[in-house]
């Protein structure tokens, strides 16, 4: 203890000494340093850090109980729009009563589709998410995804090319995650690429015995530094694109989260203002000759 009575660490570092004649232990030499300041910054770091990941924790339990509690009320939105737009019960006396309610079940399945991806995001961030594994043929499941994104593109005045051997083996995987992860990829790539650009989708054997899936645009693009913050949840590589396309910032992290649940990986290649390609990559075991 200090003679101020608080309590001193101090780091010790010592040899013995021995008489060189007799060769008796006749004390010690060395230093002493105090490390109470140091070890105090380090005690602060491991509860700064133990305070973070109990916050982290809160807010993936916050997340998936509200998004449960808000998807039960929208259900009850999106039934009753539909059978007004149906006129299942009559007739609703008004042609604009009918728009009415179709822009009614068009925003409750974009606020629908926000929470679930949102509770994806904390089920793979929470180690709660699990695979069902089926096999595919990858030129099935491509044209599936196609099918699905077409109209988005010639809405967007966009080419959409599609180049997957039918020479592919199948592969072994949750289809309705992979689905997912396609899906997102091609909405970013037409989302960011201006009219009368071109989006492809292909499939390739990579020489690790894997598979992999690539998206390719010819839009913005992301600068190299980048990068690693398309990752990140919640965000976009630019504040002003969150003004101008929408989106919650998911479809990356979730993305790459049920890729490495698969055992791969999800990879950008990109140059800014030229075009970007995604590489969804599934692993040997994944693949079935």
């Amino acid at each position: 203890a200090h003679r101020d009575g608080t309590r001193r660490i101090f780091r010790l570092s010592g040899l013995p000494i021995y008489d060189p004649h007799g060769g008796q232990f006749t004390g010690m030499r060395g230093t002493a340093a105090d490390i109470t300041s140091l070890r105090a910054r380090e005690d602060a770091l491991v509860a700064a850090k133990d305070s973070a990941e109990l916050a982290n924790r809160s807010k993936t339990a916050f997340l998936a109980n509200v998004s449960h509690e808000l998807r039960t009320p929208l259900n009850a939105v999106i039934g009753f729009s539909e059978i007004m737009m149906g006129e299942i019960l009559g007739p609703l006396g008004n042609a604009q009563y009918k728009s009415y309610a179709q822009d009614i079940h068009h925003s409750a399945e974009h606020l629908l589709n926000l929470i679930n991806d949102i509770l994806d995001a904390a089920k793979v961030e929470a180690g709660n998410q699990e695979l069902v594994y089926g096999l595919l043929q990858p030129a099935n499941l491509v044209a599936s995804v196609c099918r699905l994104m077409a109209p988005r593109a010639q809405a967007a005045r966009q080419t959409l090319m599609v180049q997957v051997p039918d020479s592919l083996p199948q592969i072994e995987a949750d289809e309705r995650r992979l689905k997912q992860v396609l899906l997102n990829l091609l909405s970013n790539a037409i989302k960011f690429t201006p009219e009368g650009g071109t989006v492809r989708l292909s499939a390739r054997l990579d020489p690790d015995g894997g598979m992999s899936f690539l998206v390719t645009d010819n839009g913005i693009g992301i600068a190299p530094e980048d990068l690693e913050r398309a990752f990140a949840p919640f965000q976009q590589v630019d504040n002003r694109l969150s003004r101008q396309f929408e989106g919650t910032g998911l479809g990356l992290p979730l993305s790459a989260g049920f890729m490495k649940l698969h055992g791969g990986s999800l990879t950008l290649q990109s140059r800014l203002k030229v075009g970007t390609t995604a590489i969804a990559h599934l692993p040997a075991s994944c693949i079935r000759h």
